[in-house]
């Protein structure tokens, strides 16, 4: 991956403002990516708010994990498993679906078109078959 690539978020402010978001409130962040969505809803929150999220990608896990907040948890999964969750227990959710650039943008990950690589294309590199062993 470049070292000096930097993620920008999308309609950050778009999204968090469209949640509407009550301070106090559970929100989830069903695809964590690399935590701009997540920070921005954090400093919206109380001391009573909470905040979990879920990514499959490692990369993302280890950048959820530099977020020292008590308000935060991250979960190692994917939102199929949002369902597990109390379905009262969510004042809002948020999901930024798709490939993200840090996928993208790393030939190891499989996914790029400009740039030679593994096929691998795994969300999850430590989960399941890559494409390449699936062919």
């Amino acid at each position: 991956m470049q070292d000096t690539w930097t993620h920008r978020t999308v309609l950050l402010n778009e999204a968090i403002t469209a949640l509407r978001i009550n301070p106090d409130g559970h929100y989830i962040d069903a695809t964590f990516g690399r935590g701009g969505h997540s920070r921005l809803l954090l400093s919206k929150l109380s001391a009573r708010g909470r905040l979990t999220a879920f990514d499959k990608d490692l990369e993302a896990i280890a950048e959820a994990q530099t977020i020292a907040d008590l308000r935060f948890s991250i979960r190692h999964e994917g939102f199929m498993h949002l369902g597990q969750m109390p379905a009262a227990s969510a004042a809002g959710v948020l999901m930024d679906l798709g490939v993200s650039s840090p996928q993208i943008d790393n030939p190891l990950r499989g996914f790029s078109f400009r740039s030679e690589g593994p096929l691998d294309m795994r969300m999850d590199t430590t989960r399941g078959q890559s494409v390449a062993d699936w062919l």
